[in-house]
């Protein structure tokens, strides 16, 4: 629905009887349109309007994506959380973090040690497990660190690393398999 009317009347109607299908609608379009500071306003309300969990769910995802195309990678995962917990059959919050993390390489890489730089890639694959979405845990597992790669560091497979920029997340060292 791109009509500028209907956005219009949509405004009109949702003032008089706010409404969770409208907020959310009206906040993907104003988003759509660059108009982020609206967007963020419904989407703010459609929380609140939420009437079930996968409303509620839904609408504290498109949170974390905003928070997420600012930049604000700890805003967007702490959203994504708070998805999962008001609906926990919902999986979608965990294959954003996996995202998150996925796209972390940079952000993260000191440029010491690539099987260090590579422990993000773990804690995506480690999302994306709890999400179910095989074809990116295939993808993150392609970018675990190597065999070689671990024992440049004398790191032995099983042993747990702390990932040390915004992702802090802990995992259990694996490797990509054959070289």
């Amino acid at each position: 629905v791109e009509d500028p009317l209907w956005l219009e009347a949509a405004e009109v109607v949702h003032k008089d009887s706010p409404d969770y299908g409208l907020a959310k609608n009206m906040g993907l379009i104003y988003a759509k349109n660059g108009k982020m500071d609206r967007a963020e306003v419904l989407i703010n309300e459609a929380v609140s309007l939420a009437t079930t969990p996968a409303q509620k769910s839904e609408s504290i995802i498109l949170q974390g994506d905003f928070a997420s195309q600012k930049g604000n990678k700890s805003a967007a995962r702490e959203s994504y959380r708070k998805s999962i917990a008001a609906d926990p059959s919902s999986k979608e919050g965990y294959e954003k973090i996996g995202d998150l993390y996925m796209g972390s390489f940079k952000d993260c890489s000191k440029q010491v040690s690539i099987a260090e730089d590579r422990l993000v890639y773990i804690a995506a694959y480690e999302m994306y497990a709890k999400s179910g979405n095989q074809q990116k845990m295939a993808q993150a597992r392609g970018q675990f660190p190597s065999v070689t790669e671990l024992f440049e560091l004398n790191w032995k497979e099983g042993e747990t690393k702390s990932i040390s920029c915004w992702v802090g997340e802990t995992v259990v060292l694996r490797t990509r398999g054959k070289e």
